[in-house]
Formats: C-alpha cells, sequence, structure tokens
C-alpha cells in the first residue's frame, strides 16, 4: 500500500475491514492486516479500526488489543477489565453474554437497575446533604447499531419484576407529579427509550427539564407549583433515569439552555459508535440465571442504612478529592460534570458495593477506584458528545459528511458524497472547503474522490 498517500492507506483499510465476507477472513488475510496497521504510525490509526477488525475478523478484544495498541495506551472501547469479577453486576454481564449490545451499555443498565431498587433505602452522608445512589443515564449510539433499547429493556424489565414504578417514554410534567401524588415516597426509574420524544425543546419550555432537574438531586420535599396549575408536593424522591439516544438525536432533544441549569451535568452519557458483538441466531437467555439475578435484586433492593467508607476508602477518596484535576482544560459544556465527578463516585461506589450483596454497608476502597475509572472511561468520550451544543449549522453540515465518509470506508467519489448528503451544492462546497482546510478532508482531483485523513477519522 506504500504507492498510496497515508489517507489513501487508511481509506483502503478500512473499506477492506467494512465490507469483507465472513469466507474471506482468512488468517492469511488477518497477517496483510497487521502489516498493514503496523505501516501505519500509531498515532495516525482511525479509532473505528478497534471495531472494525473485531467485527470483520472476528477476534476477541484482548487481539485486537495487541494489534492496534501495542505500546498498551488506555482505549475508550476496553470496558470488560472494568467489570467487577464477582457479584450481581458480574452475574448480570454474565446474562447478557450472548446478546448484541456491548457490554458497558448492559453494565449502565444494570447500574441504574440497582440505584432504582435501592431508592432512599440507603445513602451516603456527606456534610449538609445526602447523596443517594440514584443514577441518571443516556446510552447514545447510532441508530440501530449497538442495540440500545435491547440492552436498557432487560434492565427495565428485572426492575417491573421486582414491582418497581417505571414512567414512560411520553410522560408530561404533569403526570409525572400524579404518579408520585399519592405515594409517600416518590421512588422509581424514568425510561426514555427514545430521548427526542421526552426531552423535545417543546418538553423544555413546559418546564420539564428544570423539574428533572431537582428531582435527580433527591430532594427530601419538592413542590410543583412553579410548573403547574395548583401544587402538589413530592416527599422522600429519588428518581433513576435511563434513555437512549443518537448523537444526532441530542443535539435535536436537548436544547443549550439546559447547560445554564446544570441538568447536563447530572447525566452519564455512555457512548458507543459500534458493537464487537454478532449473534444472527442469539442463544435463548439463562432462565435460571435470570430467577437467580431476581432473587438478589429484591435482596439489593432490602438493603437499609447509610453507607460509610471503610479507612482505607477515605483514605482515597480523600486524596483522590484534593488532588483531582476538577477538568482543568475542559470546554464549559461539561466543566459542571466534573464538579459533579465526587458524588457520581459515591453513587458508583454505593451501587458497586450493593451488588456485592454484603449485609454491612461499607464502601471500600477498590469500590471507589473502579467507579473513578469507569468514569474516566466514560470521559474519553465527553468531548464527542458535549461539543455537538456548541456547533453552528456549518459544523453540523460538516460533521455528517464526515460520517458519510466514515460509514463508507472513508472515501467516496464527489458524486456520491453530494447525493448522500442531501445538502445544496453551495452548502456541499462550503462544508468540504472547510474540511480540507482544517486537513480532515484530501481531494483526488484524477480520482474525483474525497478521502478522510487520520485527522478526520478522529474527528466526531
Amino acid at each position: 500500500m506504500t504507492e498510496l498517500s497515508l489517507a489513501e492507506q487508511v481509506a483502503k483499510l478500512m473499506n477492506l475491514l467494512q465490507t469483507l465476507p465472513q469466507d474471506k477472513a482468512t488468517p492469511e488475510l488477518l497477517d496483510r492486516v497487521v502489516g498493514w496497521i503496523n505501516d501505519l504510525p500509531e498515532n495516525q490509526r482511525p479509532p473505528d479500526i478497534d471495531d472494525a477488525l473485531r467485527t470483520a475478523l472476528a477476534l476477541s478484544t484482548d487481539q485486537v488489543e495487541q494489534i492496534v495498541n501495542p505500546s498498551g495506551r488506555v482505549s475508550k472501547n476496553s470496558f470488560e477489565d472494568l467489570v467487577p469479577s464477582s457479584g450481581w453486576l458480574s452475574r448480570y454481564m454474565e446474562y447478557t453474554r450472548n446478546t448484541e449490545p456491548p457490554t458497558a451499555f448492559h453494565f449502565f443498565a444494570a447500574a441504574v437497575t440497582i440505584g432504582a431498587a435501592l431508592g432512599r433505602n440507603v445513602k451516603f452522608v456527606k456534610g449538609s446533604y445526602s447523596v443517594y445512589p440514584n443514577l441518571s443515564v443516556i446510552i447514545v449510539a447510532p441508530s440501530g447499531k449497538c442495540r440500545k433499547t435491547s440492552a436498557c429493556n432487560v434492565g427495565i424489565g428485572f426492575y417491573r419484576k421486582i414491582g418497581g414504578l417505571i414512567l414512560a417514554d411520553k410522560t408530561t410534567p404533569e403526570a409525572l407529579v400524579e404518579a408520585f401524588r399519592d405515594r409517600a415516597k416518590a421512588v422509581g426509574l424514568i425510561y426514555a427509550p427514545e430521548l427526542a420524544v421526552f426531552l423535545g425543546k417543546q418538553k423544555y419550555n413546559e418546564g420539564m427539564i428544570p423539574m428533572l432537574t431537582a428531582l435527580f438531586d433527591c430532594p427530601d420535599e419538592w413542590a410543583s407549583a412553579t410548573i403547574m396549575r395548583g401544587e402538589a408536593k413530592l416527599s422522600d424522591v429519588a428518581l433513576s433515569f435511563l434513555g437512549a439516544s443518537t448523537i444526532d438525536w441530542i443535539q435535536t432533544a436537548i436544547p443549550k439552555d439546559a447547560f445554564g441549569g446544570g441538568f447536563m451535568s447530572r447525566l452519564l452519557f455512555v457512548v458507543q459508535e459500534s458493537t464487537p458483538r454478532s449473534f444472527p441466531i442469539p442463544p435463548p437467555l439463562d432462565e435460571r440465571l435470570k430467577k437467580d439475578l431476581l432473587s438478589e435484586l429484591i435482596f439489593i433492593s432490602k438493603m437499609k442504612g447509610n453507607y460509610v467508607l471503610t479507612n482505607e476508602g477515605r483514605e482515597w477518596y480523600e486524596d483522590w478529592y484534593r488532588t483531582r484535576n476538577v477538568g482543568a482544560g475542559a470546554s464549559r459544556q461539561y466543566a459542571g460534570y466534573f464538579e459533579r465527578k465526587p458524588d457520581h463516585i459515591l453513587r458508583l461506589a454505593m451501587i458497586l458495593a450493593a451488588a456485592r450483596l454484603e449485609e454491612d454497608l461499607m464502601i471500600t476502597k477498590a469500590d471507589l477506584s473502579r467507579g473513578n475509572k469507569i468514569l474516566t472511561w466514560l470521559e474519553a468520550w465527553l468531548p464527542s458528545t458535549f461539543d455537538e451544543f456548541a456547533t453552528t449549522d456549518q459544523d453540523d453540515q460538516a460533521r455528517r459528511l464526515i460520517r458519510l465518509l466514515k460509514n463508507s470506508g472513508g472515501q467516496m467519489k464527489h458524486s456520491d458524497l453530494l447525493r448522500k448528503s442531501r445538502l445544496s451544492s453551495w452548502h456541499f462546497k462550503n462544508a468540504t472547503r472547510t474540511l480540507r482546510e482544517g486537513n480532515q478532508l484530501m481531494w483526488n482531483g484524477q480520482t474525483r474522490t474525497y478521502v478522510l485523513t487520520p485527522i478526520g477519522w478522529k474527528s466526531s
């Protein structure tokens, strides 16, 4: 491939992997692919190559890491090692092992389920306020590609089986309040498999996002007079949230104003661009394991009391808190998240501790460290998620071209890209010029083809 430019080498390699028939995935081809990859500078390889290799050549995560990650650098795609090796979460991962959603999606659906099951039964007292284990998670992936809803439905199903209150996709602020009006505790799980439907801009104007911003903090008492006619009060609030979206939907679904009220900093975005799992005819789920998981989740739901840190856990947390970076250099779009990260760690640590199914409510150093590593993994995706909110129409058009090129292996004929972009000739010309000036795109005049550069491959 040395006669080609670097960008054309990458495009040819990615196109091969994305279109390779299964019967052509031979050991000989693997050797050739490894050679091509080794010829590319490590910092010039597209991040998509990991998933493309897994899918095309039926490789394990470890095998791919040995090929594309010889230096041992941290990968956005390596989540498996962050899953506990025992306990409820470990068994849940085993239960979902032969389904297509990626591990991270199943893990966070399970974590939300545990947090919702715990409700306000447990907490961590932190000075003047308490931290509860309710998580607010949005699963993000291209449409249909990673089975977002399938992953969410498994966790939702477990919570429903133990009698948890689930508020569905089209809930209005009034309906949400009504669901809890006559309950002693406003504890439940909001499920939004289509985030654009649940958090559209019209809903924002109706007060949904300001209301959720307040409720996610689990107030002892909350009054609805500010958003409804008449007043209704909710007591002992503990709402968990599980939603699913594409990057495109996020920009449509959540208004930019949402940042100012702190709504976004209360959410955890779990982003994957593809899944290494493929099951044309998946095997049935293990009914015996499902029964055990349900029994254990009921045990978790009956835990009560205040979580406390072990001595080693307190020492770790205090040291981490004093030396943390607080998102230095982070854009304002997600600076608020880093301010809330200490509480996010505590929420995850409580969930990890509960998953061990131990009666003593102790948060260990291992729980805190693992929670921090999981959040750090999420943070690798923050720029590509949050920066969507700071874009102009021209940015959106350029990003659309990059996505089309990625999906076509990194290169397309001018006529094909123009047609599929659905842009006017004028907007197309401006978008391609912007990408070329940013060294994200190159133009081959002889073949009238656009080719993504390594910088373009790394763009979101």
